[in-house]
């Protein structure tokens, strides 16, 4: 029998040593989900049925009468994609793996939800000016963020996106009809529609009030099984089984009284995914990293 010793050269070696290198780094290599038809992939389970389809309704209607394209995605961890430092580099690699909005006009916008690392970020395209990334931080603060730090994440994001169409994404594509902005404030100085602009205003910021006050409302009327006190009960949402397109999962529901210290546990069943029929095609925008991100 013949043995035969094989002898690498130089640049085998090299080329083996690279590859056991890198091995491991593709194996945590980045990666990004899929777009549904929708615009909206919750897939960190925090919307109902009603609010994943008044989302998908409001984000069609956008793109229908304003050209815009707007998606929000919900996920546990920015860590199941593979390696990302900050929140801030998935979600702009994420706007551009998509390729959200008009490419010349540069109008997309993506809403996302880390619930698990408790980071919630407004990506903005490319065409946006400065004004609209501190809209999107005042949304995040005064929408979101209220709603996060009470668990009450569907909320958050269902108001958040809705503010975000409002605030931020129908400003944009007509100015003329913009509540705040340079360009809409110069365009209704010229046309004499300061008055106009001044009752829009006065709208938004009264349903965005309607939605702080009504949830600060439900709070101060809950009352306690236990002891009858008013105001002092607190509920709490908890995933402790993902749903999945072909089963439904499972959630726990933690009322606590803070006068007398009752707590009651109660599961809840979370719908089942629904499978996208297709993939999205968007308009290939880019984002340039503008925007703003919130943490609770």
């Amino acid at each position: 029998m013949t043995f035969q010793i094989r002898v690498f050269r130089p640049a085998q070696l090299l080329l083996a040593v690279l590859a056991l290198t890198l091995l491991p780094a593709l194996a945590r290599a980045q990666s990004y989900p899929d777009l549904p038809s929708t615009y909206v992939l919750d897939d960190a389970s925090v919307l109902s049925d009603a609010q994943e389809t008044a989302i998908a309704d409001a984000l069609a209607k956008l793109k229908a009468e304003n050209g815009v394209e707007m998606a929000v995605v919900t996920v546990m961890s920015t860590a199941d994609y593979g390696g990302f430092d900050t929140i801030e580099s998935f979600v702009t690699g994420l706007f551009n793996e998509w390729s959200l909005g008009d490419e010349e006009k540069g109008d997309g916008i993506l809403l996302f939800l880390a619930r698990a690392d408790r980071e919630v970020r407004v990506e903005l395209g490319s065409g946006f000016g400065a004004e609209y990334d501190k809209e999107s931080a005042r949304i995040i603060d005064e929408v979101m963020l209220p709603a996060f730090r009470e668990d009450r994440y569907g909320d958050g994001v269902n108001d958040g996106a809705m503010a975000v169409i409002t605030r931020i994404a129908t400003p944009f594509a007509t100015p003329a009809s913009a509540s705040g902005g340079e360009s809409a404030a110069a365009d209704g100085e010229k046309s004499g529609g300061g008055m106009t602009l001044g009752i829009i205003g006065a709208v938004i910021a009264g349903v965005v009030g309607l939605v702080v006050f009504g949830a600060k409302r439900a709070k101060a009327n809950r009352v306690c099984d236990a002891c009858g006190a008013k105001g002092q009960v607190t509920i709490k949402n908890r995933t402790v089984q993902q749903a999945t397109e072909t089963s439904n999962g499972l959630g726990e529901k933690t009322t606590t009284c803070g006068a007398c210290g009752h707590t009651k546990t109660e599961p809840y069943t979370i719908p089942r995914k629904s499978k996208p029929s297709k993939t999205a095609e968007t308009g290939g925008g880019k984002s340039e990293g503008g925007g703003a991100s919130g943490k609770w």
